[in-house]
């Protein structure tokens, strides 16, 4: 499986909603049956700090079929998300995230990574 950049827009206050069929270097997709996933967002690679977390274990990655996953954040999360307000209208913060997927046998790859630009809300 090859890890790939995708760049996402995300919105403050807003449902986050992405669907992946996860392929292998041959374009095959990948049974992912016993698979574990895990999105980790921060304002920068140097930062401990976890800004948002996506998992398979705690649901905001559901399996669809066999080789499909479904991330989802709620509107209530996203609305948390620290944007700065003097940065631009519409006011944005740049965040950067990887997603990685963990096999039965414990082997993680990490199949996507990206920054995210997180958009201010004005409706609240």
């Amino acid at each position: 499986m090859l890890q790939n950049r995708f760049d996402l827009d995300m919105q403050q206050g807003a449902t986050f909603q992405l669907q992946l069929i996860v392929q292998d270097a041959n374009s095959n997709a990948v049974n992912l049956n016993g698979y574990s996933a895990l999105m980790e967002i921060r304002s920068s690679y140097s930062n401990n700090t976890i800004a948002e977390k996506l998992s398979v274990a705690n649901g905001e990655i559901t399996l669809v079929g066999n080789n499909m996953y479904q991330l989802v954040l709620p509107a209530t999360r996203t609305a948390n998300v620290y944007v700065d307000l003097n940065n631009g209208i519409p006011p944005k913060s740049m965040y950067v995230y990887d997603l990685g997927i963990t096999d039965p046998y414990g082997v993680v790859t990490k199949i996507m990574y990206g920054s995210i630009n997180f958009y201010g809300q004005v409706s609240r």
